[in-house]
């Protein structure tokens, strides 16, 4: 195991200066990194017009990618320093709103039905794994009935294989990643059916689609 701890959210404003040039020279953790921001776009079917959530938006990578396929993107993050690096990136997009959100995985402060996509790229690991099910709800409830929710992120299939992953790979930390097994049954329990693509040995992204139920 490496001696890195995940940051808090005042190590990640200590984080955001170099975070773009960090995850671009990283192979292990962000490996395949702009094929997975990518397909999360793909995933979540962005077009014109469309009205989307990013959580975790970080340094505005996922945003600005939405965008120049015409979407209207409100990007949500509890780190001031990566709204920063964001905002300096995003220039005059007015397509883009950024605000500061203490918890937006379990808070994002939108009414039902509000979003034609959620989407999130390595931020829901962050989230607890006793809250991960209330993160899903939420996602849920913003979302437009029908539509989808994409986030592309470490996870695992299922708990041994994390456990061999983290025994396998020295720059891997424990962290409360989620596994597919625990989403699927949580987003069954929605109504919505989860769809899985795997871009490395730790890197997934995922789609889930269908009508809610609430």
């Amino acid at each position: 195991m490496s001696d890195h701890v995940d940051p808090p959210e005042c190590s990640f404003d200590k984080w955001a200066e170099n975070y773009d040039n960090s995850i671009a020279s990283d192979d292990g953790c962000f490996g395949r990194y702009e094929e997975v921001l990518d397909g999360v776009v793909e995933a979540a079917r962005i077009q014109p017009g469309m009205q989307v959530l990013d959580i975790g938006v970080g340094t505005a990578n996922l945003a600005l990618r939405c965008v120049a396929r015409g979407a209207d993107v409100i990007g949500l993050d509890p780190s001031a320093g990566m709204l920063v690096k964001a905002r300096e990136k995003i220039d005059q997009h007015t397509s883009i709103q950024l605000i500061q959100s203490a918890q937006p995985f379990l808070s994002t402060g939108y009414p039902d039905d509000t979003f034609d996509a959620v989407v999130s790229t390595y931020a829901f690991h962050h989230v607890e794994h006793e809250t991960k099910p209330d993160a899903v709800r939420e996602m849920a409830r913003v979302l437009k009935p029908g539509d989808v929710i994409a986030i592309g992120d470490l996870i695992f299939e299922d708990a041994q294989a994390e456990e061999e992953a983290l025994q396998k790979y020295d720059w891997l930390d424990k962290e409360p990643f989620s596994r597919l097994d625990e989403l699927r049954a949580e987003f069954s329990h929605l109504g919505m059916t989860l769809d899985c693509h795997r871009f490395t040995p730790v890197s997934w992204v995922i789609h889930a689609t269908g009508i809610k139920q609430n």
